[in-house]
Formats: structure tokens, C-alpha cells, sequence
């Protein structure tokens, strides 16, 4: 885990630029920074690195690192490099380290750009094969869990980890993308990642899952290694099961590998519990277990984290939400992310990763992408009921709902078990307040809610929606943003390629069972985790209360938020002044509150990144 930057072309960033940029990436490599400078027959290239040293911390593993003239800098972990390594030994490649960049340069000089098909892992990196003239490879992981952005100018093309790293290497400033800023607060943080532009204009995210071999005048277009697809094969729910569970326990195993301490993210719910379990009774791993606390009762998990702490047995550490420093601590946020906090939760996520730091820890494995995967959300449910609908036992099912989820729902859409059946394509429930959103905005609000359509059935449709473009490419930028500002790893367990290939093979109707959902990862943490987790029905998870932070009572807070700002060309001033007036009811602008003030933060702390 590191962080990279460099550039190709003709005009290439001098020794200041450079040094000022290792200097603004050190915070996601502390343990060591190096540099290359090579000169190809027509243009420069440039590759940065800071190292976090994860696997095999001997200087001998820094980055840049050389084998056959190829030059790599690379940022993430790959998790089967054992394996890699055993096959490319057989092939009779030999090794001078015991690192996962050792293995993946070789694998390149076996494989060339196929070798990315073999990999499981999260990565960002840049690798000069000098030969037939030279050329750059860029690659980003399949789940966009490790940050790769790029600018194009006219001499060449500057990429790096974090915006603040391509400012530091060009010299110059980036102006605020209004347009992404507006799309924000009208459509929340599920439209962030439909295109590849960025909170600042003339800089673009490479996107997850892609290549790019780039030329010596920095021209090169991405194309995609991996596209998933729902190809349901006949099985039983047996046999569903039984393959879930081997690729959980596979993609769980393979990320426990590790040369310094692991730490693990504990909530109350299923994801964490199934991967904590697994990592500790099956895989006897020696962790530290963190948890974040909220003090509201509606939100408090603090009964179930401390039952499933009992259970591992293993040293666990929690934290409490604090109101205290709120607008600071979030203005500071949106430094590390180079843009506004997404939502309520990361923020308080943001106190995790301060306790981890605190710790000592530099690797955190979380359940990201749990919900996703195996079919967690409440709306998920109603899909799911949509394609049982000619079932002869529909009316059952009903009832399951009924007795189950169906007592926790909240979102109004969402109360009704035929939603999906009697309107499929509505997605109301997916941005519940963008009618009144509108009111605060300048701009007329841009468009409906827009789906990408990956394949016919619903349900799948909608959860690979929202692991490609919505909700787990969010959540990777939130958590590479704010842990690797203090210097941690992130894992997310279960966004594994294995593992969701084999979950695209399994048939819909396996998804849900006797009014449970995410069967098959409950399934899987049988006999690992106790009972009275395993057998939730109502979805947990880092939240809070907007109140509980935000003191619209405070002169102070008011007139910070209400100064003058940039904002204000995109926002009405005066219908935010009546938001935050203590005496205005605001219930149901939780979200949207929480998103206006930490856009206004953005535009405060962050108008130039450098």
C-alpha cells in the first residue's frame, strides 16, 4: 500500500516537482519514497513512490522496482502473489525478494498485459517496458478500491494516487467542478461515479477494472480486463451455499496475508461478524477488533458489537462519536478526499480510522461490498419478490417480508411488498428528497435517477449497479481517503473477483430464504458467529443523527456556513440561512444537510489542492 505518481511526455516535472510531490504523498507511504527519471527517444518518463511497507517491509521490496528494464511503481496489495509466485517459478522466473511487486512485474514479463486476468487483489500502478520504443501500462483494480487520476496537457500526461499530488507535480492549481459539486447535492452520492470526472475540472479518474497502454505523447485510451455478467447456472441452494462459502472463505484467507499486525472492522451486523469469524475460529488469526459507537438508541449497535467481541475473544477496542470539532474535523475530511465527505457514515467512519491510527495498526480488513454481493439492502427484498411473483408460494413469501424486513423499513416506497411488481422501473426510493432538494439549488436539477442496464433481471441489475457505479465505488474513495491519511491499508474482504464471479452464477431465488436475506453469507458464518447475529432482520450500520452533530443553535456554526463562498453560485444562500435556522423543522434533510455542509467545507478548504 503506497501512494505513485509520474508522467509521461515531453516536458518532464523538474527536481522541486518532484520533491514536492513525494513531500504531499507521504502521508500514504511513510516508510520510504524513491524516484526514476528515464529518458525514451522521444519523451520522459517520470515514476513517484512513497511506500507503506505491508509484504516483505525490507528496503530490498522499495519501489521503484527494476526487473529486465521494466520499471514498476505500485500501490494496493496483491492477495494470491504466493500462488502467482509459485507458477512463475515453475516457469523458471527466480526471485531476489518475498514481495507481491516482485511477483506482479514478473508475472507482467511472463504474461504481458494478460497477466492481469490471474491477479486478486486491489491495485493502482504504472509499469515502463522501455522495449519496441517504450510504453506506460496503467492499471486499476477491478472494485476501484485503490485511486489512480490523470491529467492531460499538451506536452504529456501526469497521473497520480490523489489530486493533491498531480497539483504538487504540475505546479499548478485545479479549478472546482461545479457541475460535479451540483450533481452531488441533487442526486446524492450514488451519481458521483456514472463518468470519470472528478470534483476538480481537467483531471479524470481511471476507472475501475481497466488498462490503458500509454504512448510517448501521452495518448491512450483505458479498455476494460474484467466485465461481469449474470450468468445463472441450475443449483440447488445446497450447492449455492456450498460454493459461497469456499470462495468467502478463499477471498477471506487470502486477505489475512500479511508481514505486520491485521485489524478488523466490528459493527453488530452480519458482514464483519461472518469475516471476523472466519479470519479467527476457522483461519486462527491473531487480530484486534475496532468498533465505533454511536450514542443515539436508534443507531446504537453497542448490545451486539460487545456480544460479537465476546465471541472472537480477541482484544477489541471502541470508539464513541463525538460532536466536538464537528465542522473542523469534516473540513479536514474533505482535504484527504479532495472533495465533499460522500455521507454521514463516512464521516463517522472517520473516527475508526483515527483509532486504528492511534493503535498502531497499518492494516484494517472491512466488509465492504457484503451488501452488494450477496443481496442485503431492504430494497433488495422487494426486487427479489418482484422475480418470485409467479411462484405458487408468493402469498408466503409475502407474509416472510412481512415478519421480517418489512417491520424495519423506513422509506416510505418501500413499504409496499409489490413496488417492483406494479412499477418495475421506479426508483424513487433510491433519492427520496431530491423534489425538495430542488428548492435549495440554483440550477434546475439535472435529469431523473439513471439506471445502467446489465442485464434483464432486476434484482441483479440494480446490486451490480450499485457495485460498479454507485455504492462500492464510493465506498473505496471514502476509505482510501481517509485511512490512507493516517497511513492504513484498507481491505475490503469480500470484493473479490472469485467470489463475485461465482455469485453471478447463482440463481436469484437463492438470494433470500424463509424471510432472510443475504442467506448464503449468513449460511457461511454457521457455527462462526453467534446466533442472535446471524439471525438480524433489521439492517445495521455506522449512522447518526445529523442533530446530534450539527448545532443549528450555534451562532457560530451558522454564520461559518452561511459566509461567503463559491457555493453560493450553485446554492440559494438565503433558503440554506432558513435550513439551519434553529426553529425550522428539517426532519427527512438529514442526508442533504449533512451533504450542503460538507460541500461548504470542500469549497473552503479545498479550492486549490495543492
Amino acid at each position: 500500500m503506497c501512494g505513485l505518481a509520474g508522467y509521461i511526455g515531453s516536458e518532464p516535472p523538474d527536481a522541486d516537482a518532484r520533491a514536492r510531490t513525494l513531500r504531499s504523498m507521504a502521508h500514504r507511504g511513510p516508510d520510504g519514497s524513491g524516484q526514476r527519471v528515464i529518458a525514451l527517444s522521444d519523451s520522459t518518463v517520470v515514476l513517484l513512490h512513497t511506500r507503506l511497507a505491508i509484504i516483505d517491509p525490507d528496503p530490498r521490496s522499495a519501489q521503484p522496482f527494476e526487473a529486465d528494464g521494466c520499471v514498476l511503481v505500485f500501490n494496493g496489495e496483491i492477495y494470491n502473489y504466493l500462488e502467482i509466485r509459485d507458477e512463475l517459478i515453475a516457469l523458471g522466473h527466480s526471485f531476489r525478494t518475498h514481495s507481491d511487486t516482485e511477483v506482479l512485474l514478473q508475472a507482467y514479463l511472463a504474461w504481458g498485459e494478460a497477466a492481469l486476468d490471474r491477479l486478486e487483489g486491489m491495485w493502482a500502478f504504472a509499469l515502463l517496458d522501455p522495449r519496441d520504443g517504450g510504453r506506460l501500462l496503467l492499471s486499476r483494480d477491478r472494485f476501484g478500491e485503490k485511486p489512480l487520476h490523470s491529467h492531460r496537457c499538451s506536452h504529456g500526461l501526469y497521473f497520480a494516487s490523489e489530486i493533491k499530488q498531480l497539483a504538487a507535480l504540475t505546479g499548478e492549481g485545479f479549478t472546482v467542478n461545479a457541475e460535479k459539486v451540483h450533481r452531488f447535492l441533487a442526486h446524492g452520492y450514488r451519481a458521483l461515479f456514472r463518468d470519470q470526472t472528478c470534483f476538480f475540472q481537467d483531471v479524470t479518474a481511471f476507472p475501475a477494472g481497466q488498462v490503458a497502454w500509454i504512448t510517448q505523447s501521452g495518448a491512450g485510451e483505458p479498455k476494460p480486463y474484467w466485465t461481469p455478467k449474470f450468468s445463472p447456472v441450475a443449483m440447488t441452494a445446497g450447492e449455492a451455499a456450498e460454493g459461497a462459502a469456499v470462495e468467502i472463505d478463499r477471498a477471506i484467507r487470502i486477505r489475512l496475508r500479511s508481514d505486520v499486525p491485521i485489524a478488523i472492522s466490528l459493527s453488530g451486523g452480519i458482514d464483519s461478524n461472518v469475516l471476523a469469524g472466519i479470519a479467527v475460529h476457522r483461519h486462527g488469526q491473531q487480530l484486534h477488533t475496532f468498533s465505533m459507537l454511536e450514542a443515539d438508541r436508534d443507531y446504537d449497535e453497542s448490545a451486539a458489537i460487545r456480544a460479537a467481541a465476546t465471541a472472537l475473544g480477541t482484544p477489541h477496542h471502541e470508539t464513541r462519536v463525538s460532536s466536538d470539532g464537528f465542522l473542523d474535523r469534516l473540513a479536514r475530511m474533505s482535504l484527504a478526499y479532495d472533495g465533499p465527505v460522500p455521507s454521514l457514515g463516512m464521516y463517522l467512519d472517520g473516527f475508526l480510522s483515527e483509532a486504528v491510527a492511534q493503535a498502531g495498526y497499518k492494516v484494517l480488513i472491512n466488509g465492504n461490498g457484503a451488501d452488494e454481493i450477496f443481496a442485503g439492502y431492504y430494497d433488495h427484498y422487494l426486487f427479489w419478490l418482484a422475480g418470485q411473483a409467479e411462484r405458487a408460494d408468493f402469498d408466503d413469501l409475502i407474509a416472510e417480508w412481512q415478519a421480517s424486513f418489512g417491520q424495519h423499513v423506513r422509506n416510505p416506497l418501500l413499504r409496499n411488498p409489490r413496488a417492483f411488481i406494479d412499477h418495475p422501473g421506479q426508483r424513487g426510493h433510491v433519492h427520496l428528497n431530491a423534489p425538495q432538494v430542488a428548492d435549495y439549488l440554483i440550477a434546475p436539477v439535472a435529469g431523473d435517477f439513471e439506471e445502467a442496464s446489465y442485464c434483464p433481471d432486476l434484482l441483479r441489475n440494480r446490486m451490480l449497479n450499485e457495485l460498479l457505479r454507485e455504492s462500492v465505488p464510493v465506498l473505496t474513495w471514502a476509505h482510501d481517503s481517509h485511512y490512507m491519511a493516517h497511513s492504513i491499508e484498507n481491505r475490503g474482504a469480500y470484493l473479490d473477483r472469485g467470489l463475485v464471479d461465482f455469485m453471478l452464477t447463482v440463481p436469484s431465488q437463492h438470494l433470500i430464504q424463509d424471510g432472510y436475506s443475504k442467506a448464503l453469507l449468513r449460511q457461511a458464518g454457521e457455527g462462526l458467529v453467534p446466533q442472535e447475529i446471524l439471525r438480524l432482520k433489521k439492517k445495521l450500520g455506522f449512522n447518526a443523527p445529523i442533530a446530534s452533530l450539527l448545532d443549528r443553535r450555534a451562532q457560530d456554526v451558522r454564520d461559518r456556513l452561511l459566509a461567503d463562498s463559491a457555493l453560493w453560485d450553485i446554492v440559494d444562500r438565503d433558503s440554506v440561512a432558513r435550513l439551519l435556522h434553529p426553529e425550522t423543522d428539517s426532519q427527512g434533510m438529514d442526508n442533504f444537510l449533512f451533504c450542503l455542509t460538507s460541500a461548504r467545507l470542500f469549497f473552503e478548504t479545498s479550492v486549490d489542492p495543492r
